[in-house]
């Protein structure tokens, strides 16, 4: 990849990872509301309903929060790899990803390959 190209990725990773970051917080303030909201009033008193639905909004934020840190990780390695020199090459194989896949997600670590054979090795193991 040519140096502009590069620098235009670059560019899209910091702001992703800025956007990351910036949720992340979001959320772990709304986790804090949560939790302030269940110590004011404590469970008794409280609906049934209240205390589910606090929970179930807790579990939704907790989950998607795991998952944009997963990505998080994912860009951070993305930089890395920038600043490395190898940037684009699988981290399988050593091919080169393609470039429609790298436009769609440019912190991926493998080729298309590499990543459906890690899947399928993943669903074996786990028994699928």
């Amino acid at each position: 990849m040519d140096t502009t190209t590069l620098d235009s990725v670059r560019e899209r990773l910091v702001a992703r990872r800025d956007e990351i970051r910036s949720e992340l917080d979001r959320m772990s303030t709304e986790m804090q509301w949560i939790g302030q909201d269940q110590e004011d009033e404590g469970s008794l008193g409280n609906h049934m309903g209240d205390d589910g639905s606090n929970v179930a909004e807790a579990e939704r934020i907790s989950t998607i929060s795991d998952n944009l840190e997963d990505v998080l990780v994912q860009v951070n390695g993305a930089l890395q790899r920038l600043d490395q020199g190898t940037y684009g090459t699988c981290q399988r194989c050593g091919r080169q990803i393609a470039p429609e896949r790298l436009e769609a997600f440019p912190y991926v670590m493998y080729c298309i390959d590499c990543q459906a054979a890690i899947e399928r090795e993943n669903a074996l193991r786990l028994g699928f």
